[in-house]
Formats: structure tokens, sequence, C-alpha cells
């Protein structure tokens, strides 16, 4: 599997920089964080180093959209850089990788667009072991490799909507499209959308620090598990 190795941070001049929409997996960026980011530059804060791949002698960002807007916010001419080696396919992955670790809570598309470039990049594949005899990974692995914001299910829907072949590698594993939400099982499709709402909500209340917002976040989340405890019987899931 691919695995990029780092150099020490450079000084990059920004009119240098490519900047592929298409790395850009957060469809645009968020001018607020743009504007706090260049606050913290003016008051002589040193913000962490923008990733560019190095794809075919061309500097390409993977990770910093928002830095590298905020240098240009203040005049800067140039940003600290780490580079790494990488193709255009790996490229992609390394900027959706970045977007699932840190920075806003992507939107389901969003989410949707990683697992495209997870895909394309060949990171679903691994060295036949004990655990992964097959050397693929399995649908809970890359759900997990998203960052846990999908179920194994969407994954599998995913994959055999934008990647059939690859489908069909995986023969009987469990989420496949018998198990996957049809017309007529509307039911398994509102789990499936409740499961990834749950997600989405968790990973989006992470970027939440004041006191007062979480705690009116947990008693809402509260609310809705003493709803879902009152409305129907249910019992521990499997997994």
């Amino acid at each position: 599997m691919f695995s990029p190795t780092e150099a020490a941070p450079i000084k990059l001049d920004i009119a240098d920089l490519h900047r592929d929409p298409r790395n850009q997996i957060r469809h645009g960026t968020n001018r607020a964080v743009v504007d706090r980011y260049a606050t913290a530059l003016r008051a002589g804060v040193e913000l962490p180093p923008v990733r560019v791949a190095m794809i075919e002698g061309v500097p390409t960002l993977v990770d910093g959209w928002h830095r590298v807007a905020a240098h240009q916010a203040i005049g800067a001419t140039s940003v600290p850089a780490v580079i790494v080696q990488a193709t255009a396919r790996e490229a992609r992955w390394l900027a959706a990788e970045a977007n699932l670790a840190h920075g806003l809570p992507l939107k389901p598309r969003e989410v949707r667009d990683a697992f495209r470039a997870f895909i394309r990049a060949r990171k679903h594949r691994t060295a036949a072991s004990a655990r992964q005899p097959s050397g693929r990974l399995s649908y809970r692995d890359i759900a997990k490799a998203l960052g846990g914001l999908v179920t194994h299910q969407t994954v599998s829907n995913w994959m055999h909507k934008d990647f059939p072949d690859i489908a069909l590698e995986y023969g009987g594993e469990v989420g496949t499209p018998a198990e996957a939400p049809s017309p007529d099982d509307p039911e398994a499709a509102f789990a499936s959308a409740a499961h990834d709402a749950i997600r989405q909500a968790v990973a989006a209340a992470r970027g939440v620090h004041d006191p007062d917002r979480r705690g009116a976040i947990i008693e809402a989340a509260e609310a809705a598990l003493r709803e879902l405890h009152e409305a129907a019987p249910w019992r521990p899931s499997e997994f």
C-alpha cells in the first residue's frame, strides 16, 4: 500500500502551487475559517505546514486549502509546506484522508468522494494475512478508514454502484446487495440513513468545545436516545 515519506517543511511559493479542484474533497472553502486563520497569522501564530504532493514534478496541494487562502489574505507570497511523492490517484486519497482526519466535518456527498478516492488509490488492497487472507480490506475496515462516518452497509452500496467489478471480488461478504436497502424494504433504508446521521452528528460535535453548546448537544442526544428506547421494542446488535 502507498505510504508517502515526508521531508522537512520548506517555504513554497504560492504562485508555483497547483491547486487541482479534484483534490479538494470539501466542496469549496469556508470564508469564516479562512478569516480565522488569517487573524491568527497576523497575530504571529504559525499554522501547521500544508501538504503538497509532487506529481510528475508539479507541486500539487493535497491538504491546506484554507491555510493557503489565509496566507494570501494577509499578502504572503509563500507558505510552509511538506512535500511527498505521489501519483495523481494517490494525491486525491491523501487529500481525502486529510479532510477525514481534521477540519470541518465532511458532508455525506464529500464522504462518498473520499470513498471513491480511497478505492481509486487502491487503498482497499492489503497484504494477505491470517486476518485478511483475501488481500482486501473488509467493508467494515473501509468504513473505519473513512472515519466511521458511514456504515459498512453504506460502503457496500457505494462499492456496488461505483465499482461493480471490484464488488464482484468481494463475493458474499456481509453487506452485499442481498442485504442492501431496496424499494421493497424501506425500513432498511431508514436504518441505514439513521446510522449515517448519527455518525455525522458525532463527527460534527467533535468541533464544538464550548461547554454550553456541548451540553445542549448532549441533552438533545439523550432525549433522542430516550425516544428511541420508548418508541418500539429493540435488542442489542450482534456486531
